[in-house]
């Protein structure tokens, strides 16, 4: 500071500025510092030794100080810089630049009285420091994630085609002619497969969710329907209990409402689930309301009531954190991983609702799931899953259509397990082994429908079903059903973005195949191609 400065500031400032860890300069009109601390004069030698060689205003020693400190930059380049600098200068907005010694520094003009200016210069260099180490960081947590993502869906992957062969050909067995002990054999082997396949499901579900990969697809769907099939799906579970079963709707519930009806039916699935396997005599009931919002959106409650063993306070705080049971003598008495109620709670939160439970010992449980509905379109097209019909009828109507099928899949166990499952229905079967045979064999022959795999070597299911939409051939729209180890979320809407019109996720179930291509082909072909449309304009809206 100049002598004459001092004299005219009080030197308890004066102490007090020179103490400051950030740098503090006070300019007068022409941008020529008036006073100023050591830290200032320390980070910026070149600027304040430019004025006291004599510069008469700011510019005039940024150009000094810019040339001292980058000698590499030419008359241009340096001309560009003292514009910039002057100009945050005027404009008071805070920026940063690194010091002689290698700082970062954050700035700031103010201005003052008389059209001086304050400049306020702070360093920041461990801060921008953490923050590149956040940055690493959060880079690394990602790139963990992902690889986490990748290895499940592969691991996924991998441990579904063998699963496929022996849940397959398990049930082969089981319709060929058995002794008892022998089909009791083979039931062994198909439940323990079910239960590897739901603890998988489980594992993958809870990894997207926490991963916050899991996706809500919401669409115009029939409510009613959607519960009353699961009403029918679990009836025979509950009665071979010994449970009466009961399915009641309010009489106020909309039909048709907007929703992901495919996060509902596992949610209410897994509540029925538990309340089954957690009741020994008595009954098991599922009670749906909905209440419509002030924002025009439902409040949809599901209540999942039994008369079962119940549970006390304690366990029911516990009850849905991961891989928590009531406790160690419930998980091995019931069996399970826990992850069911976990899921559950954690899909309703995502779809704006949420998962509770009321129960005491000895008097059973009542689980209320709850999710927000939109109110479904005026001119509303529910994308049609087919006709409804029993799984007797479809066996039937299978076996009067002598279909002309053709399997593309690379794996032989692939193979002859849909091979084996579709013999008793007269079907003319042609084989594949990759997309680029599948669209010899389509140019070859006429074919009724395609099963198709995804992941196949030469030329994989995505590529085939896009090549066999965008022909101009008779057989661009033939219906197609993906048959694939694929079964993370999203893989079902996404392949029937791309053109499918079934999906069924491997180890594939006889009934499930079945069902399938008899609900594929019940359908139109305006029907069909209404499908296609609503999909992938679907498809579109997700991806803006």
């Amino acid at each position: 500071m100049s002598p004459t400065t001092m004299t005219r500031v009080d030197p308890i400032f004066l102490e007090a500025i020179e103490n400051l860890p950030d740098g503090i300069s006070i300019f007068d009109h022409d941008g020529v510092p008036i006073l100023h601390n050591r830290m200032s004069e320390k980070r910026f030698p070149h600027l304040y030794e430019a004025f006291a060689k004599g510069a008469k205003h700011y510019r005039e020693a940024m150009e000094y100080s810019i040339r001292q400190s980058r000698p590499d930059l030419d008359d241009e380049q340096v001309a560009f810089h003292v514009e910039h600098f002057n100009t945050l200068t005027e404009t008071g907005e805070t920026y940063e630049t690194k010091t002689n010694d290698n700082r970062i520094v954050q700035i700031t003009y103010r201005p003052m009285a008389d059209g001086r200016k304050v400049a306020i210069s702070v360093d920041v260099t461990e801060l921008r420091q953490r923050e590149r180490e956040l940055k690493r960081a959060q880079a690394a947590a990602i790139a963990a994630s992902n690889a986490k993502s990748a290895f499940l869906a592969n691991m996924s992957h991998e441990i579904r085609t063998p699963l496929n062969g022996i849940l397959g050909m398990a049930q082969v067995l089981e319709m060929g002619g058995l002794t008892d002990e022998q089909r009791d054999q083979v039931q062994t082997i198909l439940d323990s497969g079910r239960n590897l396949m739901a603890l998988l499901n489980d594992v993958l579900d809870l990894s997207k969710i926490e991963a916050g990969k899991i996706a809500v697809v919401r669409a115009d769907t029939d409510l009613t329907h959607t519960l009353r099939r699961l009403h029918r799906l679990w009836k025979p579970k509950a009665e071979e209990a010994g449970l009466e079963f009961f399915l009641s709707l309010d009489a106020d519930l909309p039909q048709v409402l907007n929703f992901d009806a495919v996060r509902v039916r596992q949610c209410v699935s897994n509540l029925i689930s538990n309340a089954i396997k957690f009741t020994k005599q008595g009954r098991v009931e599922v009670f749906v309301t909905a209440r419509r919002n002030a924002d025009g959106q439902y409040l949809v409650k599901v209540r999942v009531s039994d008369t079962g063993i119940g549970m006390d306070e304690e366990t029911m705080g516990r009850l849905f954190t991961p891989f928590t049971q009531a406790d160690d003598s419930t998980s091995r008495k019931y069996g399970g991983t826990g992850l069911g109620l976990s899921i559950t709670r954690k899909l309703a939160e995502l779809m704006g609702g949420e998962a509770t439970v009321r129960s005491e010992p000895g008097r059973g449980s009542e689980f209320t799931f709850s999710f927000l509905a939109g109110e479904a379109a005026p001119q509303h097209r529910v994308v049609s899953e087919g006709a409804s019909v029993s799984e007797d009828e479809a066996r039937s109507t299978l076996k009067g259509q002598n279909l002309r099928l053709l399997l593309v899949d690379d794996h032989p166990i692939n193979r002859q397990v849909a091979s084996l499952f579709l013999r008793p229905f007269n079907m003319r079967i042609v084989e594949a082994t990759n997309g680029k045979e599948a669209l010899e064999a389509l140019r070859r022959e006429t074919f009724d429908l395609v099963c198709l795999d995804v992941h196949m070597p030469v030329m994989d299911g995505t590529q085939t079903i896009a090549a066999i939409r965008a022909s101009d051939e008779p057989w661009a729209n033939i219906p197609v059903i993906a048959l694939t180890a694929d079964a993370m979320t999203g893989d079902k809407e996404r392949y029937l973005a791309m053109g499918m019109d079934g999906y069924l996720s491997k180890p594939i179930a006889e009934r499930d195949l079945v069902t399938e291509i008899n609900r594929v082909r019940s359908l139109t072909p305006q029907q069909l191609a209404a499908n296609r449309d609503a999909k992938m304009a679907f498809e579109e809206s997700q991806a803006a």
